[in-house]
């Protein structure tokens, strides 16, 4: 049972990705048709998010309360329903408000989701977490290979209701094939330790550097002479390495802990700095393996400092935060390229990391300072 149920969540994660991420390698043809530029191009991504992280507490609040298998199902029909929607936008402004709602119901899935199964798997939740989060690499390269083909070939929104339809056949099946809850806390508490405002805060850099690069990855591509065609297909490997590497992030942090965050905020600034630098499309690979594998570690130190009656509320409380940033770091990143070019603008995200894994520092200090006082007294 514990094996289905992870193969089901992670299968609902993936299209949760899916349908987010088939707008990126869409959005050229999209500013053609709806006459916009970058900046307005990167709020298609940010009317997601904006829903998206607002909903993170309330929703792991609520998973823990009603039941978190129930609240996974209700997200993923719900996102399934409103994602197909886009086939009726027109107007930019159509669009915007599509993608909020889709935001909003796709928001509902992570905090139970990742909570579910940090109480199913306690003994291996970093392994188990890093195949939940094969997620955010499948379904981000999964979706320029459904969208740009039905793109070219037919008209981009139709490509929407083949991934509607797909993600809407693993919400049913969770309903149905997974019976009752599966993990459900005794008692319920809606509080936020102090000791994850400081990991919240390098979660927002660090999602405003990751999606500020997937939205404008296969444009700053083309932008140094790549083809449409060939930059999709580089977004898609390093979704593709990325798979590879969220496992072994989740292997990682059940090997080394909080050390793993060092390790993978490095990796991510030295790679993405070679890549703003030299616009090689072959960077995305080895890239992909460090930049996915940093999901499944914080995840899993974020449920370190949360206790059995506050863990939903503490796994939203992260990603809110974290989401907040992915909501603004694609409009900026949008405004940095239309100011002053795509190679300067994308220095931006490896000093994203390093700042990122300045605040871990300070963190890891703090906690040492307030340990060392309560061993005094």
């Amino acid at each position: 049972m514990r094996r289905r149920l992870l193969l089901l969540l992670s299968l609902g994660w993936i299209f949760n990705y899916a349908h987010r991420m088939a707008i990126p390698p869409l959005i050229p043809m999209i500013k053609g048709e709806l006459g916009i530029n970058n900046a307005e191009a990167g709020l298609l991504m940010t009317s997601l998010l904006l829903p998206y992280a607002l909903i993170q507490v309330p929703a792991g609040y609520i998973g823990d309360r009603i039941g978190r298998k129930r609240l996974l199902v209700i997200s993923i029909i719900g996102y399934s329903v409103s994602s197909a929607l886009i086939i009726f936008a027109r107007h930019y402004w159509e669009l915007l408000a599509v993608r909020a709602v889709y935001g909003l119901f796709s928001g509902l899935y992570y905090a139970p989701a990742t909570a579910l199964i940090s109480e199913v798997y306690r003994e291996r939740k970093g392994s188990a977490l890093g195949v939940f989060m094969v997620g955010p690499p499948i379904g981000s390269g999964m979706a320029p290979l459904i969208v740009v083909p039905i793109a070219i070939n037919l008209e981009w929104r139709y490509a929407f209701l083949v991934l509607s339809a797909m993600s809407l056949a693993v919400g049913l099946a969770l309903a149905f094939a997974i019976r009752g809850e599966v993990s459900r806390p005794s008692k319920v508490s809606f509080s936020i330790p102090k000791n994850v405002f400081l990991l919240s805060v390098a979660n927002f850099i660090v999602l405003a550097a990751f999606f500020g690069l997937l939205t404008f990855l296969v444009s700053f591509l083309i932008n140094s002479g790549v083809s449409l065609e060939t930059a999709s297909l580089f977004f898609s490997l390093l979704s593709v390495v990325g798979i590879a590497g969220s496992l072994f992030g989740g292997g990682l942090y059940d090997r080394v802990g909080k050390r793993s965050i060092a390790i993978v905020f490095g990796l991510n600034a030295l790679l993405t700095f070679i890549l703003a630098i030299t616009a090689s499309p072959w960077v995305v690979l080895p890239l992909g393996l460090s930049f996915y594998s940093v999901g499944a570690i914080v995840t899993a130190y974020t449920s370190e400092k949360a206790s059995g009656a506050n863990l939903g509320s503490v796994m939203g409380f992260v990603n809110m935060v974290g989401f907040f940033g992915a909501t603004v770091g694609p409009y900026l990143l949008g405004l940095l390229i239309d100011s002053f070019g795509y190679e300067n603008a994308f220095l931006s995200i490896p000093i994203m990391y390093l700042l990122a894994w300045a605040i871990i520092k300070v963190e890891g200090k703090l906690e040492k300072m307030e340990e060392s006082g309560v061993s005094r007294t």
